[in-house]
């Protein structure tokens, strides 16, 4: 009978110690929310353009303190869809009570997941985001319209993957959250914006008449990957009220 008690109360103290972080993306192009199919946008090329599709991975989320310990979410895969608004808000849970002042994740899939065969959940292939064994999970995908592309349909396609060799495009992000606080038993909420615009400019200015199809691994993709790397920013930390 000690014994179990014992369990039982050392069980209630460690979930008290925990809390959760709900994090929610605003997918969005030169600041303004994001409307598919229907709103025009200009790039930095000044080229007029419709967004279709956008969709992404974020991978392997990260909580660091100034000084401790850090937290890792398990089984870290999240597939962001633009037009699927319940995969714009996801939980991070059972984080350990304290204060944080980074999250770091990647924008793609790892290695050793792209050459483990078909998985489950947000990585099943059904998804869209798998090519096959041999080149991996499409790390992001972008496509829309626009009068630039001579194309059919004046359509863009950019599938942007690659897991190995020179040009890898799983792209690491680092998010400066000033201070996050995780209170035990309690939700932190924290909001991010990504910025669609910065897939076609800096460091390569894109110019939509010219690369509007971006479909296998290589330095093309490369250079897409390095040009949307920076399109997740902070826009808002709402703490747990008191």
């Amino acid at each position: 009978m000690y014994v179990a008690f014992s369990v039982a109360v050392y069980g209630m103290k460690a979930q008290k110690n925990e809390g959760s972080l709900i994090i929610k993306i605003h997918p969005v192009f030169n600041g303004k929310a994001l409307k598919l199919t229907t709103e025009p946008y200009v790039n930095a090329h000044q080229d007029s353009l419709f967004i279709d599709v956008f969709k992404c991975y974020l991978s392997a989320l990260k909580l660091s303190p100034g000084n401790g310990v850090e937290f890792k979410e398990t089984k870290s895969y999240h597939l962001i869809n633009a037009d699927d608004s319940i995969s714009l808000v996801f939980v991070i849970k059972n984080i350990p009570e304290g204060n944080f002042k980074t999250l770091s994740f990647n924008i793609g899939v790892d290695s050793i997941s792209s050459v483990s065969g078909a998985l489950d959940g947000d990585l099943d292939p059904s998804k869209g985001m798998y090519w096959a064994w041999n080149t991996g999970y499409i790390d992001a995908k972008l496509m829309g319209r626009s009068k630039q592309c001579k194309t059919r349909q004046n359509s863009f396609e950019y599938h942007i993957g690659g897991y190995s060799g020179p040009n890898k495009t799983l792209q690491k992000v680092r998010l400066d959250l000033n201070i996050i606080n995780i209170e035990p038993n309690k939700t932190t909420h924290l909001e991010l914006k990504a910025e669609l615009a910065e897939w076609f400019n800096n460091p390569y200015l894109l110019d939509l008449s010219v690369t509007n199809a971006v479909l296998i691994p290589g330095k093309e993709a490369l250079r897409m990957a390095e040009n949307y790397a920076d399109m997740f920013q902070v826009l808002k930390i709402t703490s747990p009220k008191k």
